[in-house]
């Protein structure tokens, strides 16, 4: 019940964060600050995507119904909602150092939301209930790939607007025109990234480990230091912080899997050399 009940606020978070972005004001208005309420929203559905598949293993109440709830729901928050933020924040006036072309721009934003889509629905399928079968990932999770597009979404908006203490009174007075410059990269980039990510999601090759699972799992000091120290940062400069773990999380996996190319290759050429 509590974990299904979890898996309805991750839902809700997604309707919320849809709407927002529909019934906002458009581009040519102002800076439409529903995009950024509406990144905040998908990072508040984690929360609720964490806890439910957790509340209801420990618990012992997984069910079929839960598994399929957790999908819809996942299928908005992190599926749709994320593809129509990058839609709309290309359209911004400032975006650079391109304008897509509108049909490839939905294009673009359609294989993202296909990718999460099949993503969830090949999860679905292989999932079973044991705590030990979620603590590795075939392709990014969908709320890994989320996050990466909601993170650069708020952080645009971070330096946009341009009003926090850190950047005010800590960076040099000139500082400010080239960061809210190269701020406009980020709707410029977007959709090439949800191109990315919505491939990305259903790879087989990449290897993703569940972040989550993977501490709690281990109760040891460097564990518990790392955790510590994360979470002051994070409540410290969200803005910054989540962008740049997002951002090492995504390539977290291709890293690796060329770093063991490579290794097999230089044993393979020593092999040879004997």
């Amino acid at each position: 019940m509590i974990a299904n009940l979890l898996t309805v606020g991750n839902a809700v978070c997604g309707f919320i964060a849809i709407a927002l972005i529909a019934t906002g004001p458009r581009a040519a208005e102002g800076l439409p600050v529903e995009l950024k309420w509406a990144a905040w929203l998908i990072f508040l559905g984690m929360v609720f995507d964490m806890l439910d598949g957790r509340v209801a293993r420990s618990t012992g109440t997984t069910s079929e119904l839960g598994a399929q709830l957790d999908t819809l729901a996942d299928m908005i928050t992190f599926g749709a909602a994320p593809a129509i933020i990058v839609l709309q924040m290309h359209r911004l006036p400032d975006a650079w150092p391109w304008h897509l072309p509108n049909w490839v721009l939905w294009c673009f934003c359609i294989a993202y939301f296909l990718g999460a889509v099949l993503r969830l629905a090949r999860f679905t399928v292989e999932n079973v209930p044991d705590e030990s079968a979620h603590l590795c990932f075939k392709g990014i999770p969908s709320p890994g790939a989320a996050g990466l597009v909601a993170s650069l979404t708020v952080f645009y908006f971070y330096l946009k607007s341009f009003k926090q203490p850190e950047l005010v009174k800590w960076l040099p007075a000139g500082w400010k025109e080239p960061l809210q410059a190269y701020a406009n990269a980020i709707p410029g980039i977007l959709p090439v990234l949800a191109l990315v990510l919505g491939y990305t999601m259903v790879s087989n090759r990449l290897r993703y480990t569940h972040i989550v699972s993977r501490f709690l799992s281990r109760r040891t000091f460097d564990a518990f230091a790392y955790v510590t120290f994360g979470l002051v940062l994070l409540v410290a400069l969200p803005e910054v912080t989540l962008p740049v773990v997002f951002l090492v999380y995504l390539l977290s996996s291709p890293a690796q899997h060329l770093a063991e190319r490579l290794r097999a290759r230089k044993a393979a050429h020593v092999v040879d050399q004997k």
